[in-house]
């Protein structure tokens, strides 16, 4: 690997491991040098504890991009204006240096990630990202998954290999999940027509237009533009027909808190669920608990 890899930090605020395995091997084992196009920089899996707030920044790398897969747990990623809660099951893609941060849940979470580096990595990803959107749904067998286990396998070994070795390898994962995304993504004119079934393969209900348009891997103006033309009603005023439309369905068979409920519903805040609830059904949450038994 370039020289340049060497000035990366071993473990940087958003890539922790527990104590006792600090010494773990992270990044590929080099035994020369090369200007490879595409450079994987480190990968491996990430355990942080339950209720951890850090900003995501690695100054010494303006190129750096991160993928992360959740195992277990939950984090909620933020950039400015944009939340998004990311489970198990779904990726992540972002690019460092940048303002944002990663809040992990109450449960802790476990990550599988890889860290890349280079003009032409961040190239491929950004054209990823602006066809497919930045977080997608994952199966634990599919091929991206499974190739990106094989990588942190590999590093782990800790054997010395060809630059050209750890570029193809990388290059191999990241076309994987290319190709991937590219046969799995949903047709749009049937999350026009089935909008509902279309949420049903989501992990939580989108809190916006925008996030759904990203979690289904598509342009959010170009999303909402056909769905406008498809639906009799707004994007917007649907989508929130259909999450107090699932609170409601929580709330008469779960015995699960408001507060619960309205994280799984997409709401940032309980008085902006009951706020809202109450406007389309006439009653606070706990109200219509009580009429419904």
């Amino acid at each position: 690997m370039p020289s340049r890899a060497t000035s990366l930090p071993l473990r940087s605020p958003n890539l922790r491991l527990p104590a006792g395995d600090q010494a773990q091997v992270m990044r590929p084992r080099t035994s020369d040098t090369a200007d490879c196009p595409f450079m994987l920089a480190a990968c491996g899996y990430n355990f942080d504890p339950p209720k951890q707030v850090f900003r995501e920044y690695l100054a010494s790398i303006d190129e750096l991009v991160i993928w992360r897969y959740v195992v277990a747990g939950s984090f909620l990623w933020t950039a400015g204006d944009t939340q998004l809660r990311v489970g198990p099951g779904m990726a992540l893609t972002t690019h460092q240096p940048a303002p944002t941060r990663l809040v992990v849940s109450g449960e802790g979470v476990c990550v599988l990630w890889i860290l890349s580096f280079g003009k032409p990595a961040q190239d491929y990803f950004d054209r990823i990202v602006a066809r497919f959107g930045r977080s997608h749904t994952l199966a634990p067998s599919s091929e991206p998954v499974r190739r990106a286990e094989e990588l942190v396998r590999l590093v782990r070994q800790n054997k010395a290999r060809s630059p050209f070795f750890w570029s193809e390898q990388f290059f191999l994962w990241l076309s994987a999940y290319h190709r991937h995304l590219d046969a799995h993504r949903l047709p749009l004119q049937k999350v026009a027509a089935q909008p509902e079934q279309s949420l049903r393969l989501l992990p939580a209900l989108p809190r916006t237009v925008k996030s759904f348009a990203v979690q289904l891997g598509y342009s959010p103006a170009h999303f909402s533009r056909q769905l406008a033309k498809k639906w009799k009603d707004t994007p917007g005023r649907l989508l929130r027909e259909l999450r107090l439309r699932q609170a409601a369905q929580l709330l008469r068979n779960t015995e699960e808190r408001v507060q619960t409920i309205a994280a799984k519903t997409g709401y940032a805040s309980v008085p902006a669920f009951i706020t809202a609830f109450k406007k389309a059904h006439g009653r606070t949450p706990l109200d219509y608990r009580h009429a419904q038994r």
